[in-house]
Formats: structure tokens, C-alpha cells, sequence
């Protein structure tokens, strides 16, 4: 879990069930977003990336341009990588269309 040090409320937190081998990614977190990432290791080992955002609705270009660069660092890690949250984004899901620059790249996400 990742309180919000600012401010009342927010945060972000993921469970991870005791029989599931976890491991706290903070290479990728940022004290700039909240965000949270897990790596998860099946009974085979392969890994899945997990991340947990809330960016706020009135974010600065700063704040959203240092929520690209952890979204790009996870997506470059080579492997399977979920991302749940919320973004706070106008986003087309159906056609992976963005209204806004920052939304495309969101969806773009290398």
C-alpha cells in the first residue's frame, strides 16, 4: 500500500494472497504518482507486472509526464504488465483512442 503523504484521503493498495510469491517493485514507483507495482511469480515462474494508479483529475503536464515515464519503464520490463486504477483520463477503450496528447500516449504505452 502507498498513503497519500499529502492531503486528506487517497492513496493507492493491491492484496496479494499469501500463497502467491510477491515482490514490491520499487524501481519503478515515483513519490511524484500514486502508484503502486507488484511483480507476481507463478508455480512456473513466469512474472507479471502490476500496477495500481490514481492520478488525479486536474493533474499538471509534470504529474502526467512523470506518470508516462513509470508507465514506460514498467511496459519495458519484458514482461506481462496489467495496469488498473484510475487515470482520470478521456480515453475511447473500445477504439484505443485518446483525446489529448497525454491520453494517446497512455493508450500508446510501448
Amino acid at each position: 500500500r502507498k498513503d497519500r503523504q499529502v492531503g486528506r484521503g487517497g492513496g493507492v493498495a493491491l492484496l496479494v494472497s499469501d500463497g502467491i510469491q510477491s515482490l514490491a517493485r520499487e524501481d519503478i514507483r515515483t513519490d511524484e504518482v500514486e502508484s503502486l507495482w507488484i511483480e507476481l511469480r507463478n508455480f512456473k515462474g513466469k512474472k507479471t507486472l502490476i500496477g495500481v494508479i490514481y492520478r488525479p483529475q486536474n493533474s499538471s503536464r509534470d504529474v502526467g509526464f512523470i506518470f508516462q515515464q513509470e508507465l514506460k519503464l514498467a511496459c519495458n520490463k519484458g514482461n506481462a504488465t496489467v495496469v488498473m486504477g484510475d487515470f482520470n483520463m478521456q480515453v475511447d477503450w473500445e477504439n484505443q483512442v485518446g483525446s489529448g496528447p497525454q491520453e494517446r500516449e497512455f493508450v500508446e504505452c510501448p
